[in-house]
């Protein structure tokens, strides 16, 4: 017996526990073996071999001409783990546009509305008129020099010369500055004329033939007046009785102004146009720097803006003079004023002037252009035909070219003066102008010209 110091029922039931932990035993083993494999075979299932070679996906984008700029993913599913785009990027081919500068209209941009006539207007302490004369500042004779061409200088077609110089004409020299007028705004507002369309130019060909100067601003900036004087015209120019400029509601509303000096025993006004409210009455007394009116854009006008203009011996629009010649240059500041002659003592019209500073002579600073023949009035001491306003004092250069040749006149400003330059060809001409003229006195305004529109 294998166990022969027990009873056989003990045996039995010894031997009966060891076969069942043997059985239990047995039976875990084949159960992990059975888990293992069906772990295996899952792995086995998900898993690629590495050995095996693979289709490389390729992210070919998809060019769509379409109208919409949305880009739509486009979900891609894959067995491996090889990367595959998910989204495939979208093209639009939608036309860019770029807006061409509004062209110019010389439609009023308003209707003329009733004067608004504002008495409550704030007191301005009065500012003394100026009476005095300036001294002229001395210039320097031509002196013809090579011909040189500045950079970035535009070339422009040259005109018939049909007004030839008078000969009484007044000496230069002996002409007294008359820059009696202060600024249209206060020191809080710009108060300079624009540079790109002074008075007797037309800003290339775009706008009419400018009567006055233009002074950018905003809508209801309050307008002083340049000096002291009593109101003669105060609201709208719509009617044949009220008429300041070409037409009627030309300026939309206007004030005029008549000042008490006088020059060269003739009346001088000063008007403030297309303003959007009259601050003040015909007859009405102001003086210097006391508000008159406010910034608009009525009449012939393309915005907000001072048209200011000055006339001399009477109110029409044929009496007007330039005002860069009237209104006193802010400190440290000062006036240039000319004329371009040529070889047989004609008047140049509508010529090209650049201005350089002495130190840049081959890059001119600012640029501007004679006035053209028989269209607006020049001075009758300086009988000038183009002028610099607002031009630090110091030493430049004045340059035109006609006729083959460049002139250039050097030229010292002068603060609170104006220095006049005369740039006149002595030599004969080596190309030939655009039309010989034949002698003739200069006419003066008679039949009405193109008026002025504004650039700002």
């Amino acid at each position: 017996m294998l166990f022969p110091t027990l009873d056989k029922q003990t045996t039995w039931i010894i031997l009966g526990i060891i076969l069942g932990v043997i059985l239990t035993a047995l039976v875990v083993v084949i159960i992990g073996l059975n888990q293992v494999s069906q772990v295996n075979a899952l792995a086995a299932a998900t898993a690629t071999p590495t050995k095996t070679p693979t289709q490389k996906a390729t992210a070919t984008p998809t060019s769509t001409s379409t109208s919409t700029s949305t880009s739509t993913p486009t979900p891609t599913p894959t067995a491996t783990n090889t990367p595959t785009p998910t989204s495939t990027p979208t093209e639009t081919s939608t036309p860019t546009f770029t807006p061409e500068p509004p062209t110019p209209t010389f439609t009023p941009t308003a209707t003329a509305i009733p004067p608004v006539i504002d008495t409550a207007a704030p007191p301005i302490s009065a500012e003394a008129t100026l009476t005095g004369a300036l001294e002229l500042t001395g210039t320097t004779d031509l002196t013809p020099a090579g011909v040189m061409t500045p950079l970035d200088t535009p070339t422009p077609t040259p005109l018939p010369r049909t007004v030839a110089v008078p000969a009484d004409i007044p000496n230069y020299l002996e002409a007294a500055d008359h820059l009696w007028f202060t600024r249209p705004f206060t020191e809080a507002y710009p108060s300079w004329g624009s540079f790109n369309y002074p008075y007797g130019t037309n800003a290339g060909g775009q706008y009419f033939w400018h009567f006055g100067i233009d002074i950018q601003s905003y809508q209801g900036q309050p307008i002083v007046a340049v000096g002291d004087g009593r109101v003669v015209h105060a609201g709208p120019d719509t009617t044949p009785q009220t008429q300041l400029g070409p037409w009627t509601d030309f300026y939309g509303q206007a004030v005029v102004i008549e000042h008490p000096q006088r020059w060269e025993n003739k009346p001088v006004y000063t008007l403030y146009g297309h303003v959007s409210r009259a601050l003040v009455s015909v007859g009405q007394e102001v003086k210097a720097g006391q508000p008159i009116a406010r910034v608009g854009g009525l009449g012939v006008a393309t915005g907000p803006h001072l048209h200011l203009e000055v006339r001399l011996g009477g109110t029409t629009y044929y009496d007007t003079r330039n005002p860069d010649l009237w209104l006193r240059p802010d400190p440290g500041y000062g006036v240039i004023a000319g004329r371009v002659v040529d070889y047989q003592n004609f008047f140049v019209p509508v010529q090209l002037v650049t201005l350089h500073r002495l130190n840049e002579a081959g890059r001119f600073w600012r640029q501007t252009f004679t006035y053209p023949d028989n269209q607006v009035n020049s001075d009758e001491k300086y009988v000038e035909t183009f002028t610099f306003a607002d031009v630090p004092a110091g030493k430049y250069l004045l340059k035109t070219s006609f006729d083959g040749y460049q002139l250039t006149v050097p030229v010292t400003v002068e603060a609170g003066a104006t220095s006049f330059v005369l740039l006149q060809q002595t030599q004969p001409p080596k190309v030939q102008p655009a039309s010989t003229p034949a002698p003739a006195a200069e006419t003066p305004l008679t039949a009405p010209p193109a008026a002025e529109s504004q650039p700002q």
